[in-house]
């Protein structure tokens, strides 16, 4: 008489279930949810991080400053005072190319002083680049931000320490910055990265940051940028107006503190 085989289960083995195949799925999709999310935030963080030590706008300043800055006119002397100078531009969009200008100040953070002023320029100021007429919106259009810096710098004389492009006014969320770390810049600053380019790496922007808000926003002098009419003059002499407006670099030192009045 043949014997039956008993069957004996293992305990160390996982059976299959009704709801194996949906958990399998439900954990493969958690998975990779955290997976997309991980590098979503990755390059997030290294598209903020881009915006800052932009390099179109290091090289720009560096070329600028190879340039030498004209000794002032007659009758003005230099203060001596440590002034920094940064260009502020406005734009709808932070795109090498093709946006269109909407703002242009210069801050100037007098150290010795513990002032700071904010000038404004029109958009439209004549500028002459490679012998050719052009206005600053129209080179900004043409030629992408980076493109302005050497040009405005050389009609307004002066020497820009840094440059930022930003899409609004956000002076005062750079003052707000003041007292971070470079480490936590981005984690916590990610909506005023995201609305900036600038030549500054984090320390130099916390560094900025830090001079601004020890000024305080509202204590900013605000003031337009003084003109002057563009004029030509031919072969014999004769002085004439291109009806044109170009920077009165003179009076320009004097409202950033670069410039006075000699005694």
């Amino acid at each position: 008489m043949a014997r039956q085989r008993e069957r004996f289960e293992r305990t160390d083995v996982p059976r299959g279930g009704r709801h194996t195949n949906l958990i399998g799925a439900i954990v493969c999709v958690a998975v990779l949810a955290l997976a997309a999310g991980a590098v979503a935030f990755a390059w997030n963080r290294a598209s903020l991080e881009s915006r800052m030590g932009d390099t179109a706008l290091g090289d720009a300043l560096s070329a600028l400053g190879r340039y030498g800055v004209e000794a002032p006119a007659e009758g003005y002397v230099e203060t001596g005072d440590a002034v920094s100078c940064t260009l502020l531009l406005t734009a709808d969009s932070l795109d090498a190319q093709g946006a269109t200008l909407t703002g242009v100040r210069i801050l100037a953070v007098n150290e010795t002083q513990g002032t700071a002023a904010l000038v404004s320029l029109p958009t439209d100021l004549a500028l002459t680049v490679d012998d050719q007429q052009t206005t600053l919106a129209e080179l900004f259009s043409s030629e992408g931000y980076a493109a302005c810096v050497a040009p405005l710098g050389r009609a307004a004389g002066v020497r820009f320490d840094h440059a930022i492009l930003a899409t609004g006014d956000v002076l005062e969320q750079a003052a707000q910055l003041a007292g971070s770390s470079a480490a936590d810049l981005v984690r916590s600053a990610s909506g005023f990265l995201s609305q900036i380019r600038t030549d500054m790496d984090a320390a130099a922007l916390l560094s900025f940051a830090e001079g601004l808000a020890s000024i305080g926003t509202a204590n900013l002098t605000t003031s337009d940028a003084p003109l002057a009419a563009e004029t030509t003059t031919d072969e014999a002499g004769n002085v004439t107006e291109t009806g044109r407006q170009v920077l009165d670099a003179t009076q320009l030192g004097v409202a950033l503190g670069r410039l006075a009045p000699a005694a």
